[in-house]
C-alpha cells in the first residue's frame, strides 16, 4: 500500500483544554511526511541542494476528535500522485485503532532560484511509490462571502518564530491563527472540517489582517494585508459549539 506510518505521544503543552490544537495536529501530520523522505533519502537539505523546496499550497482536514493529552497517536501518510505541478498526499491519525482525523493535501515543488511553482521532474516524483487512495477527491477553492458583514478583523505581525525552513511563515501557524483571529463570544468551539488555501507567501515583519466572516455553520477567514490589495490566504470551516 506504499503507506508510511510513526507514533507519538500527544504532549501536555501542545494542547489547549487537554486536547491536541489544530496547528500541532498538522504539525504532525508535516512531521510524519517529513520523516518519510528522509527514509527515502530524500531529506530537505538534498532537495535545496537540488535547487528546489516543497510548499503547500492546499489542505482539507476533516476532525471526528481530538486527541488528548498523553494519549498514543498513530500518523500514517502516503504520496497519493503527481500531475503537472501539483503533488498529492494523504495524512490520517489514529487512536487505538479508530481513526479520528482524516486529511488531503496538495504540495507544489519550489524552484529556489525563480521563487516558483515547476513541473515536477520524474526524478522527484520517483522516488515516491503512489498509493491513489484519495480521502478526499477535490480540495475546493474558499471564495470570500458577498453582502455578509465582518464578524472580526484581527492584526497580526509575523514574528521571527513563525518563520520556517522556507524563509515564510510555517503553513501551520497560519491554522493557529484561525482561532486566534476569532472574537471571543467563539473561544470555545472547536472545527470540525477545515478546508486553507495558500495564496502568497508572509514573511517576518508583514503584517497580515484576518477578515473573519460567519455564514450558516461555516467559518470563512481571509489573510490579507491593511489595504486589502494582496491575498495571502483563505480558509472555511465548519464547527461546532
Amino acid at each position: 500500500m506504499n503507506i508510511y506510518e510513526r507514533e507519538f505521544v500527544v504532549e501536555d503543552f501542545l494542547c489547549k483544554k487537554g486536547e491536541l490544537s489544530l496547528n500541532y495536529i498538522i504539525n504532525y501530520f508535516m512531521e510524519t511526511s517529513n520523516c518519510q523522505s528522509i527514509s527515502l533519502g530524500e531529506d530537505s537539505d538534498n532537495l535545496i541542494n537540488k535547487g528546489y523546496t516543497w510548499m503547500i499550497y492546499k489542505w482539507f482536514i476533516k476532525i471526528l476528535k481530538y486527541p488528548k493529552a498523553y494519549q498514543r497517536i498513530k500518523v500514517k501518510t502516503w504520496a497519493s500522485g503527481f500531475k503537472g505541478i501539483n503533488a498529492f498526499r494523504e495524512f490520517e491519525m489514529y487512536v487505538e485503532g479508530e481513526r479520528i482525523v482524516s486529511a488531503s493535501s496538495n504540495f507544489i515543488l519550489i524552484d529556489l532560484k525563480k521563487r516558483k511553482p515547476i513541473k515536477i521532474p520524474k526524478e522527484i516524483s520517483k522516488i515516491y511509490s503512489i498509493n491513489d487512495v484519495k480521502n478526499f477527491d477535490k480540495i475546493e477553492r474558499v471564495n470570500e462571502p458577498k453582502d455578509i458583514e465582518t464578524i472580526n478583523i484581527f492584526d497580526y505581525k509575523i514574528l521571527k518564530s513563525d518563520i520556517d525552513i522556507n524563509n515564510h511563515m510555517n503553513n501551520s501557524v497560519y491554522a493557529m491563527l484561525l482561532y486566534e483571529a476569532l472574537p471571543e463570544s467563539f473561544y470555545n468551539i472547536k472545527f470540525t472540517d477545515v478546508n486553507i488555501n495558500y495564496v502568497k507567501e508572509l514573511k517576518y515583519g508583514d503584517h497580515v489582517c484576518i477578515y473573519v466572516y460567519l455564514e450558516d455553520d461555516k467559518l470563512y477567514f481571509f489573510f490579507k494585508n491593511k489595504e486589502k490589495s494582496e491575498l495571502y490566504a483563505r480558509a472555511c470551516c465548519h464547527y461546532i459549539s
